[in-house]
């Protein structure tokens, strides 16, 4: 059975229940009933390593495996399969690949190539292993990166512009369709995918838009396939769409706030969007209130605020582990990685243990060894 983690993860979804082989991605929504006997946290950011840490399922406790060398400077976000990980260097315009030795989880660099853009904000892996597809914030170009039998990535065998501050890049379950959540032009690009080639054609319609100014961000699917939720940075709302996966249309059903009530405070963003593996909660982050927010989801997809946790200075990043148990948070802000348990029955993070030190967190996320 398909062991989850987040890619994205980014948190990408489907339900399927395929047999994994080693290059099958990972992706937080998509867990099943198998434990993981051997779970592995990577963490990387703005600082010149990626760092794994063994991840205690009993307890929630992060205890340090070892580190290796990025191949640019900061690795801003990572997506990883069961034997590989591949990363991108914000500021820069390479992708990154490394093995991911079984016994340990210890990361050993292939190769890099350029990510077919400028200013890599994001990437996943196809749900074949075959292709690695990024997208760049800074000129809104994406790229389809093949994977090569050793793992390494290959020059770009499709490249265009998506839209302005394009932010994350992802397929639906069935590898058929691509989603863009481009933040500067206020929507979502739809995509056509040939998981053999790595073309992409435009969808019909081409995009879906949000309201003026959100600025969506990031994306992810309900475990169903039936729903999809966005999360919009500018005016930290979440967004409820409802899927179409003989389509690959999205079509919005929802959009609610993201703060707590009554916060009215400057300056705050969305960031980060996850959906439970249970498929019942969905949670979004918040810069500057600095808290996470979860939400039940109900038989139609739309959602109810179920309450927020505060966590660590400007969450950038977080991840459920493959049972929905725990949630790691990556603040960029105070340089921590905080642990909470979640209650099973509200869906509610508890903070849990202290944090980890780590220099400007921007992404975490677990492979199950």
């Amino acid at each position: 059975m398909r062991i989850a983690a987040l890619v994205l993860l980014a948190a990408c979804g489907g339900g399927s229940s395929t047999p994994i082989d080693s290059m099958t991605p990972l992706d937080s929504d998509t867990a099943d009933a198998v434990v993981p006997s051997h779970l592995v946290a990577y963490i990387s950011g703005n600082a010149p390593e990626i760092a794994w840490y063994d991840f205690d399922l009993a307890t929630g406790s992060l205890t340090s495996a070892g580190q290796a060398a990025a191949w640019a400077a900061n690795p801003s976000f990572l997506a990883m399969t069961k034997t590989h990980l591949y990363g991108v260097a914000e500021g820069g315009d390479r992708v990154g690949a490394y093995s991911i030795e079984q016994t340990t989880g210890a990361l050993s660099y292939i190769n890099d190539q350029s990510s077919g853009g400028d200013g890599p904000a994001h990437l996943s892996v196809d749900r074949t292993g075959t292709f690695v597809l990024a997208a760049n914030y800074t000129n809104g170009m994406i790229a389809v990166l093949p994977i090569r039998s050793d793992g390494g990535v290959s020059t770009a065998v499709d490249t265009r512009m998506a839209g302005v501050n394009a932010h994350m890049i992802l397929t639906d379950a069935a590898n058929k369709f691509v989603f863009v959540p481009c933040k500067g032009s206020d929507y979502i690009a739809q995509y056509q995918f040939n998981a053999t080639t790595g073309a992409l054609t435009a969808n019909s319609p081409a995009t879906v838009m949000t309201a003026a100014g959100a600025g969506p961000r990031h994306l992810a699917f309900a475990p169903n396939g039936a729903f999809a939720y966005v999360i919009d940075e500018n005016l930290a709302t979440l967004m409820v769409f409802g899927y179409d996966a003989t389509t690959g249309r999205l079509t919005e059903l929802q959009t609610v706030s993201n703060r707590a009530p009554g916060a009215t405070a400057a300056g705050n963003t969305g960031a980060e969007v996850v959906v439970h593996p249970n498929g019942k909660f969905v949670y979004a982050s918040n810069r500057g209130d600095d808290n996470v927010s979860a939400f039940s989801i109900g038989s139609d997809g739309k959602v109810t605020l179920v309450g927020h946790v505060s966590v660590g200075m400007t969450p950038r990043a977080f991840t459920l582990d493959p049972t929905g148990a725990w949630m790691l948070v990556a603040n960029q802000g105070s340089d921590t990685v905080t642990t909470y348990k979640i209650d099973q029955t509200t869906g509610l993070p508890a903070p849990m243990g202290d944090p980890i030190a780590f220099t400007n967190p921007s992404f975490v996320g677990f492979v199950s060894l």
